[in-house]
């Protein structure tokens, strides 16, 4: 049986990002952005500004929520064709790094925050597949 009042599991110590097919661009509190080579091309960003979270793939919103009290640190969403149709593509883009799903994305984020909330760690999920790992 499991002690609930049992602190978290700790953090290995390295500090970094991780993710063969993602290169961080912006790194800002409560913001991010990231250019992702597969499985998709483009660019995905996170903002939790304003009291309010959203999360952008190429320029579509694919998931926001108004966030006075709390911030969710666990966000699933879809990404619906139409994040393909005008792809942000980076400086390194050729035509064998395009790439265009042929069915939609199921995508997920986590978060861990500090107490000042700032961000200890942020991952990125793209069909169960770990995409993109921040560890601050």
């Amino acid at each position: 049986m499991t002690n609930p009042f049992e602190p978290p599991i700790e953090l290995p110590s390295e500090k970094g990002v991780f993710g063969d097919h993602a290169t961080l661009i912006t790194r800002r509190f409560l913001y991010r952005v990231i250019r992702y080579q597969r499985p998709f091309t483009g660019r995905l960003v996170y903002s939790g500004w304003w009291f309010r979270q959203k999360i952008e793939i190429n320029g579509v919103v694919v998931w926001w929520k108004v966030s006075w009290l709390n911030i969710s640190p666990d966000v699933s969403f879809t990404i619906p064709a139409e994040a393909f149709a005008n792809q942000q593509v980076g400086d390194d883009a050729s035509p064998e790094n395009d790439s265009v799903p042929s069915q939609p994305i199921q995508g997920r984020i986590e978060i861990q925050f500090t107490r000042g909330l700032r961000i200890r760690r942020f991952r990125v999920w793209f069909d169960q597949q770990l995409a993109y790992d921040e560890i601050a």
